[in-house]
């Protein structure tokens, strides 16, 4: 699966400071970068780490709705779209660095009319796009008939993009059952049928394949 691009690898640091009024923030294991409901002008890079973004319920559960990772962007349909308040929560699911970037100073060119804009919309337009791809993804995940055809259809993601049959997931039991609008118990009890089918075999949050060439070959995003 191709990797979502870097937003910042070639720009220059001085350009990204000044021009876009970015700055450097790290939040701890389960610490919120932006509540549900929030408002803010700013969108994020993840610079290193991961974060989940989640909905809650209204007995205060989190639903996962995609994991980032280094490279990624959150907050741009909100931020750049005029919404003004975050749609959901983003959490840190391990120490995590993120860019935060004022949306219209990314919108607006700056006084000097610097490269560094130009270069940055291109990019940002390339990460839209990949995740347009993943959201179509995970769709096609989502409307499988069955709770299996849907696990083995994100499994087969996951495996492709280890680029091999053996990865680990980024979701607990709970999470992956929310991500794929399944009941626990269901997937749990599916889990277990492939495993003794001989078809998976796993460990908490490690999965292999054992016969990728049987298995379904749909998949969904992150």
């Amino acid at each position: 699966m191709q990797k979502t691009p870097n937003v910042f690898d070639t720009l220059d640091p001085k350009t990204v400071r000044t021009c876009l009024g970015a700055r450097t923030t790290t939040f701890a294991t389960g610490e919120h970068l932006f509540h549900e409901g929030e408002r803010t002008r700013h969108f994020g890079l993840v610079l290193s780490g991961a974060v989940n973004v989640v909905r809650y319920s209204r007995d205060g559960r989190a639903k996962v709705l995609s994991h980032l990772v280094r490279g990624e962007v959150f907050g741009t349909s909100f931020v750049l779209g005029g919404e003004g308040r975050s749609f959901a929560g983003i959490v840190a699911t391990e120490p995590t660095t993120v860019l935060l970037l004022r949306g219209e100073k990314v919108l607006r060119p700056c006084a000097a009319r610097c490269a560094a804009h130009v270069q940055l919309v291109c990019r940002l337009l390339e990460i839209l796009a990949h995740r347009n791809t993943l959201l179509a993804r995970k769709i096609d995940c989502l409307t499988q008939h069955t709770t299996a055809e849907k696990l083995l259809a994100y499994l087969e993601m996951r495996a492709e993009a280890a680029g091999g049959d053996a990865f680990e997931i980024p979701f607990s039991r709970q999470q992956l059952a929310d991500y794929l609008n399944v009941d626990r118990s269901a997937l749990s009890t599916e889990i277990g049928r492939l495993v003794r089918s001989g078809l998976i075999e796993t460990t908490r949050r490690h999965f292999r394949l054992l016969r990728p060439q049987a298995l379904a070959p749909r998949t969904c995003g992150p």
